[in-house]
Parts: structure tokens; C-alpha cells; sequence
């Protein structure tokens, strides 16, 4: 007499949920990381260049303030439509002799709160200190 297997209906196809679930959680975690890795280079990278641009605009204080509008503005079309979403704010510098920028920029959010504080990944808050140039005459 031959014994009798147990009941293995419907394994399968729960081995496989289950698989094929772990897959898209790691690939969505995947996605999260690459983005807001993406996202902080691209703001610092352009937030670097609105600082240099003043820095290096050998403007005079009376007319700085004009330059720094016109770099944000420049900033926040480089950025695009993330670029609404990003704050800029020039810091005066007592000595006269830096450009001070404060970028601060949100995260990209695929995942829920809690697996985005796991990831790390928080946004953009950075201090980028450029010394300024000064134009011979």
C-alpha cells in the first residue's frame, strides 16, 4: 500500500505572493534610494552654482541684492518644477569677504514615513560658504 501525501494545494502559489511581495518592497526601497540621492546632487550641485555665480559677479553690496534674486531665479528654473518646492535664502556675511547660502530642499517620499527614516534619506538642509571675488579696477 502506497502512503498518502499531505495536502499541498495552493503552496505554490503563497511561495509565491510572498516572493514576488519581498521583490517589489526591495525594489521600491531601491527606486527611494537612487531618486533622493538623484535629487540631493542635483539641488546642491545647483545651489552651488547660484552661490558661485554671485560670488563671482564682482558686484558691489548696493547691487548684491539684485544679483542673489537673479541666481535664485536662475536656480529655480534649472530645477524645474522641483525647483518651487526648494527654499533659497542668502545670509549676509559681516566681513563682506563670502557668499552665504541656505538651501533647503523636501525629500522624495515613494515610501512610508517610517521605511524613509530606515533609508536615511531626508531631504536637503545645507550652509554652501563661497568666498567672494573682488574685481580689480
Amino acid at each position: 500500500m502506497s502512503e498518502r501525501l499531505p495536502d499541498e494545494a495552493a503552496s505554490g502559489a503563497l511561495s509565491s505572493i510572498f516572493g514576488v511581495s519581498v521583490f517589489l518592497v526591495l525594489l521600491m526601497f531601491a527606486a527611494h534610494v537612487t531618486l533622493n540621492l538623484w535629487l540631493i546632487s542635483s539641488v546642491d550641485s545647483v545651489a552651488h552654482d547660484a552661490a558661485t555665480d554671485v560670488a563671482t559677479s564682482g558686484a558691489p553690496d548696493s547691487e548684491l541684492s539684485a544679483v542673489e534674486k537673479a541666481a535664485i531665479t536662475n536656480a529655480r528654473e534649472a530645477l524645474g518644477g522641483y525647483g518651487g518646492r526648494v527654499e533659497f535664502a542668502f545670509e549676509p556675511d559681516p566681513s563682506g569677504r563670502t557668499i552665504r547660502l541656505h538651501v533647503r530642499s523636501p525629500e522624495l517620499r515613494l515610501l512610508p514615513k517610517i521605511a524613509d527614516d530606515l533609508a536615511g534619506l531626508g531631504g536637503l538642509d545645507r550652509h554652501i560658504v563661497v568666498a567672494r571675488e573682488e574685481v580689480e579696477q
